[in-house]
């Protein structure tokens, strides 16, 4: 069979779920698969988009060193991380002379954009696709006519449709946290080195619990797909390019082969200590398969567990049955409280299925640690009255929650990337897209400086309700103080570090402290947005 190694580009967590899929599937397959990851940020993008994050020499010479001798190279990335896997695909190609093939979201919805750069494109999932190209590559076979993976023949793009849905995810084999043959970029060294269980420690995200404390927790995906369709997420392109075919693109794994996932987990690596479950949301499963799971979850894995939720999918059955299992945290995409801005951005909810969702997680404080709510700004047609809508629906959440803001990012081909090139607002995709961070500085309003108000939780809400008076919100309107504002955010952000600060040295939590410092000494934060 053949060798396959695969380079991602890939966030601080190192999950990297789809090449670690391919991965434990190629090598079931026969193949002989060696993993690279590259984990960094995007915190340094600036809204001009003018950084350009670069590997160094050193860390890319070793990148071709574990390389060489591959039969092929494979490069999976998000949008974000485009400059840094263009970087890699071209010192592969000029330096070793191999064939590259590039997959992910992003290549499956520009497949010619990915053929400037790699010598295939694999569009759809790529486990049957990437095997059956391995296969033609050791027989010395045709590699233009493989199903779902695109070429170029004399200069043309040769299309061959789609890669097929895998239609039973319990047809697959766990995502591959094994460690042979696996190695990652570490940011502190400025090298890479094997994937040893104590690199994995320490790059797992720690998760808030009660009293303070932070617990390393282990991120998976039970499902693939959506069963949302918002305007602005490159999950709906996808789902839209595989309509009509047989196999439904929202999936889910059984609740056993989910359970003999995270048992695995549990011991082979015994610091971790919670479970991240990572689909965008949880909830949308029916109440039977979630009660299956929350019995057998209690029984076998026992540790606390954080997931995601819609205003649409909430319910209390669902809720009850979780927390009882060990949910701690759901964190809900809200994006507006606008009705002319959930119509742009495909939101089915109105504000009072909003309301009732945050009641819900409210009313079971102290089994819950307080939510984190999603919102979306920055959009072009977005104005102050949109946006004070949704600082208006937020004061009237119930209290503690926290606030995770992010500014629109036009993903290529989605409904929203549609309307803005249309409408000519996107002029350099490069910059304007793939460059730009997920959070801008705040714009310098009045309802921007309420949002930014909003991500306090111990301001009273007498202080929310006078400032959101009509006479208030008029006056701070007509006369605009900037200076308040950027006043407002420096002292603002100030008392947030203090107050962690002494929340870590209350605690005793060290090495909170010390991963800060280790952050900051890198000089590229990782967290976009603001939350309480």
């Amino acid at each position: 069979m053949a060798r396959l190694v695969l380079l991602s580009p890939t966030p601080p967590d190192l999950s990297a779920f789809g090449v670690r899929s391919l991965q434990a599937s190629l090598k079931a397959a026969g193949h002989d698969v060696r993993l690279i990851l590259f984990p960094g940020s995007i915190g340094l993008s600036q809204e001009d988009g003018s950084y350009v994050y670069r590997y160094s020499p050193g860390v890319v010479a070793q990148a071709l060193e574990l390389a060489a001798g591959a039969d092929l190279v494979g490069v999976s990335f998000f949008t974000n991380y485009f400059d840094r896997a263009v970087q890699l695909t071209a010192a592969v190609r000029e330096t070793l002379g191999l064939p590259v093939i590039w997959g992910g979201i992003h290549a499956t919805v520009r497949p010619e954009e990915a053929l400037e750069h790699a010598d295939f494109v694999c569009r759809g999932e790529g486990e049957a696709a990437l095997d059956a190209l391995l296969c033609a590559l050791a027989a010395g076979g045709d590699t233009s006519a493989v199903p779902g993976v695109w070429t170029l023949r004399d200069g043309a793009v040769v299309d061959n449709g789609l890669a097929p849905l895998v239609p039973d995810l319990n047809a697959l084999p766990a995502f591959d946290f094994s460690g042979d043959d696996q190695f990652t970029l570490a940011p502190e060294l400025g090298r890479i080195v094997p994937l040893a269980p104590d690199v994995l420690a320490r790059a797992l995200p720690r998760l808030p619990y009660f009293g303070g404390r932070l617990l390393t927790a282990y991120r998976t995906m039970t499902d693939r797909g959506c069963p949302h369709g918002c305007a602005y997420c490159n999950v709906p392109t996808v789902k839209s390019l595989f309509r009509g075919g047989g196999v439904p693109y929202f999936r889910h794994r059984s609740v056993g082969h989910v359970m003999a996932e995270l048992r695995d987990i549990k011991a082979r690596f015994p610091f971790i200590e919670a479970v991240q479950l990572f689909d965008d949301t949880f909830f949308s499963r029916r109440l039977d398969w979630l009660t299956e799971f929350a019995a057998v979850y209690k029984r076998d894995i026992g540790l606390p567990f954080y997931c995601q939720a819609s205003p649409t999918t909430l319910d209390a059955d669902k809720l009850d049955v979780l927390i009882e299992a060990g949910l701690c945290y759901v964190e809900m995409g809200i994006q507006t409280g606008s009705p002319k801005m959930r119509k742009i951005f495909g939101r089915p909810e109105d504000d009072a299925t909003v309301l009732a969702g945050a009641r819900l997680l409210a009313a079971r404080q102290g089994r819950l640690l307080p939510p984190d709510y999603h919102v979306i700004i920055d959009a072009p047609w977005e104005d102050e009255t949109d946006l004070l809508a949704t600082v208006r629906l937020l004061a009237r959440l119930p209290k503690p929650f926290g606030l995770a803001i992010a500014s629109l990012v036009y993903f290529p081909e989605t409904e929203l990337y549609r309307r803005a090139r249309d409408e000519g607002r996107i002029h350099h995709e490069e910059t304007e897209i793939y460059r730009r961070p997920f959070y801008i500085a705040p714009r310098r309003s009045y309802p921007a400086f309420l949002l930014y108000l909003l991500t306090f939780q111990h301001i009273p809400p007498g202080v929310y309700a006078a400032l959101l008076a009509p006479g208030t919100v008029a006056l701070f309107s007509r006369h605009n103080p900037v200076w308040l504002y950027k006043l407002a955010y420096v002292v603002g952000e100030g008392l947030r570090l203090a107050a962690k600060g002494a929340t870590a040295l209350f605690c005793g939590d060290l090495g909170r402290i010390a991963d800060f410092i280790r952050r900051t000494l890198r000089h590229d934060p990782t967290v976009a947005g603001r939350k309480g």
